[in-house]
Order: C-alpha cells, then sequence, then structure tokens
C-alpha cells in the first residue's frame, strides 16, 4: 500500500484503507495497517480529470467511490464488486436487490451512480458535482443498515475519487 510519503489519495488515507479493506471482507474488525489486503488503484479523480464519471467507470468491476463533501469533513461513498452496468452493489447494504441504481438514459452526463434508493446519488447538470448542490442523500433506510448521512440536505462535492480494488498476491511463506 503506498505510504502517505506517496499521496495516493487527496480524501482518505492508510486508516481509510484498512476500514473500507475490512468491510469488502466483510469483517467485523478493521485490518491492520500492517495487513490490508487490497490495493486501492486511482482510476479517477474529479478535480483531475475532465471526463465524466461514466466514461471513465462504465464496464470497470470492483470499485470504490469516495466523496468528499463540500464545507464539512464528510467522507461518504460505497463499494461495488461487480461491473457498473449490473444492479447489485455491496456496501453493507440489507438488501442488495437494486443497491446501485444504473443510469441507461441519455443524461449520463449529469448522473454519476445512485447507491441504493436514492441513499447517494451523485448528481449534476455540470457535470463535475461541485457546483450545483444536486448531489444527494436519502436518510430513508431501503438498502443499507444505516443512513449514509444524518440529513437529506442536497450538496456539492469538494471533489470525489473511484479506486479500482484489486487483491494482492500473498507471498508463499
Amino acid at each position: 500500500m503506498p505510504t502517505l510519503k506517496s499521496k495516493f489519495s487527496a480524501i482518505i488515507n492508510e486508516d481509510h484503507v484498512a476500514e473500507l479493506s475490512s468491510w469488502i471482507d466483510r469483517k467485523s474488525t478493521i485490518y491492520s495497517l500492517s495487513f490490508v489486503p487490497y490495493e486501492f488503484q486511482l482510476i479517477l479523480r474529479g478535480s483531475r480529470d475532465a471526463k465524466t464519471f461514466w466514461n471513465m467507470c462504465h464496464g470497470c468491476a470492483g470499485t470504490i467511490v469516495v466523496v468528499k463533501v463540500a464545507g464539512t469533513d464528510e467522507i461518504i461513498g460505497g463499494y461495488n464488486p461487480l461491473t457498473w452496468d449490473n444492479l447489485k452493489i455491496l456496501r453493507r447494504v440489507i438488501n442488495s436487490d437494486g443497491a446501485l441504481f444504473y443510469h441507461n438514459s441519455n443524461k449520463q452526463n449529469i448522473n454519476g451512480p445512485y447507491f441504493g434508493a436514492c441513499e447517494f446519488m451523485m448528481k449534476s447538470e455540470v457535470s463535475d458535482f461541485t457546483q450545483d448542490k444536486q448531489c444527494w442523500c436519502s436518510i430513508a433506510l431501503v438498502k443499507y443498515e444505516k443512513p449514509i448521512r444524518t440529513t437529506s440536505k442536497r450538496f456539492s462535492i469538494y471533489d470525489y475519487e473511484v479506486f479500482k480494488i484489486i487483491k494482492k498476491q500473498i507471498p508463499n511463506r
């Protein structure tokens, strides 16, 4: 895993990687920093990459989306073990049927991923999610075990990143 000296993310740190890796494996305890079984490979940073989410991520499998909510310290997101055009996702969901909503329309340029029944959605008329406060998290529990945010107020994001999750090869001992 990269060290903090080689900044791999503008949003999350190594502690987050250990916790998210534990969630991927549905562990009740967080992996130690000395043993995190996954590499997080950055494939998209909203502030760096001019292309839309769907241009960069459509068809990718095993990804995590992390979002820094503008004006707060909140980091939210979700994990999709399947390809982005499937209808199932894992992020401690209680009802996986429809836990990821895929926009199969001509509005993909304004719609990012929708996790759950609008429990977390990225949307923007200007295609970068940072200016028009159209991102949203519902506090109604439909697909997840607890709300992603404590408010349903719409928001803009400061930045977002998508990581491909790669299982590390463990050498034979």
